[in-house]
This record gives C-alpha cells, sequence and structure tokens, in this order.
C-alpha cells in the first residue's frame, strides 16, 4: 500500500462528501491517504477517518469526534455486543432515533451513553421503524474489530 499526503483538489471533494452526509467537517491539515487496488482509507493524525471503496463509509474515529446530529440511532444495551461484533440492528433493539431517516440512508449506531458504536445502512424509513419494531432495520457496513480497526491497531501497535 502507498501513503501519500491528499491534494487540495481532493481535499475539496472529500468535504464535499462529507457535508453531504451531515456529519460535520473534517481537519484538512495533513491529511493522508493510503491506497490499495481498489479501496483507499484517509487517515488525520494517523488516524483512519474515512474510508472508501464503493462508497464513502466515515470511521467511528470520526463521528465520535464530530458526534452527528441527524442520521443517528440509539441501541439498548442487550443490542450493543452483539452490533459491535458486526451484526445487523434489529428494531427491536433500537430505542431511540431520527424519525427523517429514510431507507437506504447511512445511519450512525450509538450506546445508551451517546458512544458511536457501528455505521449501518438503513433498511427502512425511521417512521417505520419505529412503528413496527421488529425486523433487521440496519444493515452493518463499520464497527469495532473490522478491517480498518484492525489495521489501524496493527500499525499502531508496532
Amino acid at each position: 500500500m502507498s501513503r501519500h499526503v491528499v491534494s487540495r483538489r481532493d481535499l475539496k471533494d472529500i468535504q464535499g462528501r462529507v457535508d453531504a452526509l451531515g456529519i460535520g467537517s473534517i481537519p484538512l491539515d495533513g491529511m493522508e491517504v493510503e491506497e490499495n487496488r481498489d479501496e483507499k482509507i484517509y487517515y488525520v493524525n494517523g488516524k483512519p477517518i474515512i474510508y472508501f471503496k464503493d462508497f464513502m463509509v466515515p470511521t467511528l474515529f470520526f463521528i465520535n469526534g464530530t458526534k452527528p446530529a441527524t442520521k443517528w440511532v440509539t441501541v439498548d444495551n442487550g443490542a450493543v455486543p452483539h452490533i459491535t461484533n458486526g451484526a445487523n440492528v434489529f428494531a427491536q433493539g433500537i430505542s431511540d432515533m431520527d424519525r427523517n431517516v429514510q431507507k437506504g440512508d447511512m445511519v450512525f449506531i450509538k450506546n445508551p451513553e451517546g458512544i458511536f458504536i457501528a455505521v449501518g445502512i438503513s433498511e427502512m424509513s425511521g417512521e417505520e421503524i419505529m412503528k413496527n419494531r421488529k425486523g433487521e432495520a440496519i444493515k452493518t457496513i463499520h464497527y469495532p474489530g473490522d478491517k480498518i480497526f484492525r489495521a489501524y491497531q496493527e500499525k499502531s501497535v508496532k
């Protein structure tokens, strides 16, 4: 994998994508990118903040730093260990959420203490989830211990 500083043009593109998600701004100075075939990981101060393969995924480092005010989902303590191991989120485990979430939206999943524990794609609208309270509601796409976290932990241990 090669790692290099991100160009100004690429920084502007990344910031536009982040703005579209409504999750806050990212520090632009000194951002680096590590590229490998069809995937990229963007770093700031050595921490991975964005993963990009088929689409952009802000990492838990990033969203815990910016604390998104929209497209959030709070799960109960019973769901937390399953989600942090990569399980999808079922409506029964959701205690509260942004009702404006639409099917297909990227959502940011947090525990009852407000710490973001995963990123996912909503399978239903927020209204449907809270009304029906059953079925798989969110497909988990990033969680602690996934490929991004393992790569970061391996590098920080060295």
